[in-house]
């Protein structure tokens, strides 16, 4: 008994640092790059790490509270199934901002119908399922938690296939995955290695503590290869090559009038000129001038000419 109490306790350690690992890794590429897949990526991480502590752990917790309550067994399965239940709103968000950094990654944004569909499907999904268990229109079986798993790790699949469409469909000049090292290969590899855990995660109670630990284990570190994977592989922009002002544009997502306002302040010109120049407002060129900083990650117009200068050879 000591033995699995011992495993356990080492499988915590090791997921809560995975799970630091990947959140403060993907806060970092988001520090570096500014970009919007970054920003997905981080909140991805976020919320996943959130629904897999919880459910793991937090039903850990309440095995160990129901096997002291001595509650009936009907009872204990309703509890074991619905108490993981209610972190899913964690999943969802946590799947969402994957499909998000998957397509924003191909250079291409979900449209909004997308978030008024996604998350009211899944949410209706679930709690049908959680309306039939309570009917009893769905025979709950005796192990509620292998139950359970089952259900999200089947979601989660689904969710995995989407994610891997944007690589394999979307044509674009425009992509990052050459840039932050994160292609069609690697993200090939994580759906694999997601089939794997999905795989542990059906017999983790087969061989008791040590099928459960590994099971775990395979969990946690896929959650985090994509910003490990992302931070190995990225080429920053100071160790590239020289690359002519629109491959400039392109990398950094700059539009087209924002890389005029680009140009104009590698010439020395003042807002005010800009403006005149350009025929916009003062206001404009300013709220530009905000946009391309984030976009850039500099924090002065001196920054920014130095990087176009770096980045172009010019």
């Amino acid at each position: 008994m000591w033995i699995g109490n011992l495993v356990y306790i080492i499988v915590f350690i090791i997921s809560g640092g995975m799970a630091a690992l990947g959140i403060l890794t993907a806060f970092q590429l988001y520090q570096t790059e500014k970009k919007p897949a970054m920003a997905m990526l981080l909140y991805h991480q976020i919320f996943l790490f959130s629904f897999l502590i919880y459910s793991i752990w937090g039903n850990a917790v309440l095995h160990l509270l129901l096997n002291d309550l001595q509650l009936s067994t009907e009872l204990s399965s309703k509890l074991a199934f619905f108490f993981p239940m209610i972190g899913i709103p964690f999943m969802v968000v946590s799947w969402f901002m994957l499909l998000k950094f998957s397509f924003l990654l191909n250079a291409r944004d979900t449209q909004p119908l997308f978030a008024y569909l996604f998350f009211p499907i899944l949410v209706l999904l679930v709690f049908l399922i959680d309306f039939l268990i309570y009917k009893e229109v769905i025979e709950m079986p005796d192990n509620a938690t292998l139950f359970v798993i089952r259900i999200i790790l089947g979601l989660n699949l689904l969710i995995h296939l989407l994610f891997l469409l944007p690589f394999f469909i979307i044509a674009s000049q425009k992509r990052l995955t050459k840039e932050t090292g994160f292609g069609k290969k690697q993200a090939l590899l994580y759906f694999l290695s997601v089939c794997v855990y999905s795989l542990a995660m059906n017999f983790y109670d087969t061989f008791d503590f040590i099928s459960g630990g590994i099971a775990i284990v395979l969990l946690f570190a896929t959650g985090v290869f994509i910003p490990l994977t992302v931070k190995l592989g990225q080429k920053l922009p100071s160790a590239e090559l020289s690359i002519d002002f629109e491959a400039f544009c392109q990398a950094y997502e700059i539009s087209k009038r924002e890389a005029e306002i680009i140009l104009e302040i590698c010439e020395g010109h003042s807002n005010k000129l800009i403006a005149e120049k350009l025929f916009i407002t003062l206001q404009t060129v300013k709220d530009h001038n905000h946009r391309i900083f984030t976009k850039t990650g500099v924090k002065s117009r001196v920054q920014l000419a130095n990087l176009v200068r770096e980045r172009t050879g010019n």
